[in-house]
């Protein structure tokens, strides 16, 4: 029997278990006990969108190891073994190789070249995966290293590092099949890949450059950390509140070597978290990277301000797009026919996968349900945001503006359209859609603030002054430890409290 099975059984049918097992119900104190344990250990903060998740894998625990719950989470705290299984059951291992192509792209056509070039004859070229999963992302870099040298003699070390076994595990074996290589090209399956049963594996020579460890993000960085070029630590930091993720990126700054680079996800920003890195666009991707050049920082920024807004991302408050609402009756003219179970399931499950970052199976389950389906708008709302956080931009903006034409009361996707717009440095279409979600949902404390930074982009300060504002009046419900669709309410009235004052300063002078 081929081994990928074994993966299927080790991490990707854990969802299928922890299903299969009935929860066990927290009590709010005792959720935030939990959650409080898991984000100090591993960085991992859930909210409680996903307290269902925890109490399945505490269920399942609870189980294996026999304990009252009482006695296991004593345990809990006595024991980082059982901490990290209990963190191995709650993390995201869903992943496929070349899944940010943008950066792939960037790596292969200029970011590798570049480094060739500057580096002595025999050194290597060292890239480090921070939070590698099962090995798709490590390798990925292993093959496009492959193709950016094909004819040159130079050693290329890819570092790749998790918090967990059973995922390195899987990774050192190499073996992948389904989802995990669809988006391989066939030539480059041929080249880099062997058949091995009902899989195929990775070939030794891609195996050869890859090195797997256990590394936990939040403990001191090694000292190897020194050597690092390029550091491609996509969708870790999205997990991790505020504070922490400052506290990662300081000591990963501080360890990194002059030059040294760092590739985010497509839904990651340290715009207003991290200011240390400067930032430079790639073929489209954005890359941070470290220089600490008196001269050097002078040019760069004569002000210590993000960068200019043609070289970076559009701001974005905690790094990760808003997911669309739940299903509301307002966002579009609704048919008199009943509502389908199964298409409504289907919505349920396609915004869950994406809040778990299992895009390809939000995509297939969503695609299933009909065009013309009552809910059809929130489900290609949540296409389109599974595309953008893919990367695949011109779908996810094709997808939103197809989502504008059959329910133009949609404010999920007008926020979207709004956000993808930023990001592409298209500030006045930002506006103008911004300005329709905020019209269609004039309560959403989201809107406001994306609407603020899209005029302070556009130099329309006394407009962004106000929306800061309104950003903070909505936000007086929230408590300030509360995500709102995966923002942090505190971060957010930091960020205003902030503006405001910087933008009175320069409306009064």
């Amino acid at each position: 029997m081929a081994r990928p099975i074994k993966k299927s059984v080790s991490i990707h049918a854990r969802a299928a278990q922890l299903q299969a097992v009935a929860r066990y119900p927290l009590a709010p104190d005792e959720f935030e006990r939990l959650r409080d344990l898991l984000a100090i250990f591993c960085g991992v903060y859930l909210d409680t969108a996903r307290q269902r998740v925890l109490e399945q894998a505490v269920a399942q625990r609870l189980q294996t190891t026999g304990s009252s719950y009482t006695a296991y989470e004593r345990n809990l705290r006595a024991e980082r073994d059982e901490l990290r299984r209990l963190a191995e059951l709650v993390l995201n291992h869903e992943t496929y190789f070349f899944r940010n192509q943008p950066h792939i792209r960037a790596l292969q056509e200029v970011l590798i070249p570049e480094l060739h070039r500057k580096k002595p004859k025999g050194e290597p070229i060292r890239i480090w995966s921070a939070g590698c999963s099962t090995g798709e992302e490590a390798y990925s870099l292993a093959i496009t290293a492959l193709q950016a040298l094909p004819f040159h003699n130079r050693p290329v070390e890819i570092w790749a590092t998790d918090l967990s076994d059973v995922a390195l595990e899987i990774a050192r074996e190499g073996l992948y099949a389904g989802r995990s290589i669809s988006q391989v090209e066939p030539a480059l399956l041929q080249r880099y890949f062997e058949p091995s049963g009902d899989a195929l594996k990775v070939n030794s020579r891609v195996q050869s450059m890859v090195q797997f460890e256990r590394l936990n993000l939040l403990e001191p960085l090694p000292d190897r950390v020194g050597t690092i070029d390029i550091v491609f630590c996509q969708n870790v930091i999205i997990y991790f509140q505020l504070a922490t993720s400052r506290a990662f990126l300081n000591q990963l700054y501080s360890k990194l070597p002059e030059g040294g680079m760092l590739c985010l996800g497509f839904s990651e920003t340290l715009w207003n978290m991290f200011e240390a890195f400067h930032t430079r666009e790639v073929l489209g991707a954005y890359v941070y990277y470290k220089d600490t050049r008196p001269a050097q920082r002078a040019a760069a920024a004569p002000k210590p301000q993000p960068a200019p807004e043609a070289q970076r991302p559009a701001p974005q408050a905690r790094p990760r797009l808003p997911r669309p609402a739940a299903p509301k009756p307002k966002a579009a003219p609704r048919p008199t026919v009943a509502q389908a179970p199964s298409d409504l399931e289907a919505l349920r499950q396609g915004r869950a996968y994406i809040e778990e970052g299992k895009t390809e199976q939000a995509l297939d389950i969503l695609r299933q349900i009909p065009p013309h389906a009552p809910y059809a708008a929130e489900a290609i709302t949540l296409i389109a945001r599974a595309h953008a956080d893919r990367g695949q931009i011109d779908q996810a903006l094709a997808e939103a503006q197809r989502v504008i034409e059959i329910a133009p009361m949609s404010d999920e996707a007008a926020l979207l359209l709004g956000i993808l717009y930023s990001r592409q440095g298209m500030w006045d279409e930002a506006i103008t859609q911004l300005e329709r979600a905020r019209y269609l949902n004039s309560a959403a404390p989201l809107v406001s603030f994306y609407l603020a930074e899209a005029y302070q982009r556009r130099n329309r300060k006394e407009h962004a002054l106000r929306e800061y504002r309104n950003t903070l009046w909505k936000l007086r419900p929230y408590p300030p430890d509360l995500l709102v669709d995966g923002v942090a309410v505190q971060w957010l009235h930091d960020t205003c409290q902030r503006q405001i004052a910087q933008l009175s300063r320069q409306i009064s002078e």
